[in-house]
């Protein structure tokens, strides 16, 4: 299980990433239930699923596997758009172009940028979930 011990970044309920900030989609909600629990695990499994991808994509980039670092990106531009995490989802098709061009400096940037994207996710993330269970305490 993920720790959840971080608060800052949290933006209005519904909304998406803005300043380093996220908030579950309305979609998301809906689907869930307003069911914070589930949206917890949710929640954890993006964050743990995400951070392994992006170990790989860091390790495909130390040997120059293009092919692998791309299908890691899309997978992980799904997965976030799911989560309403628009701004990740988008360096991922950013990665993606890149990675079609092999380019190496560029893709590294890529993966650099998607990985600062990705923390700040999921700190807002993090941040959610602590309120939410706070307000059930």
């Amino acid at each position: 299980m993920i720790p959840l011990t971080t608060s800052e970044g949290l933006a209005a309920k519904g909304s998406h990433l803005s300043s380093g900030a996220w908030s579950p989609p309305e979609l998301l909600l809906e689907a869930a239930g307003d069911d914070d629990a589930l949206i917890a695990k949710l929640i954890e499994a993006f964050i743990r699923d995400t951070g392994t991808r992006m170990q790989q994509m860091r390790g495909a980039l130390a040997s120059s596997s293009f092919t692998n670092i791309r299908a890691e990106a899309h997978t992980v531009k799904g997965s976030a758009r799911q989560m309403g995490a628009d701004a990740v989802g988008d360096a991922c098709q950013e990665l993606e172009n890149a990675c079609a061009l092999r380019d190496e400096l560029l893709i590294a940037a890529q993966v650099r940028r998607l990985q600062e994207l990705f923390d700040a996710v999921k700190t807002a993330m993090i941040g959610y979930s602590n309120r939410s269970r706070d307000t059930l305490i």
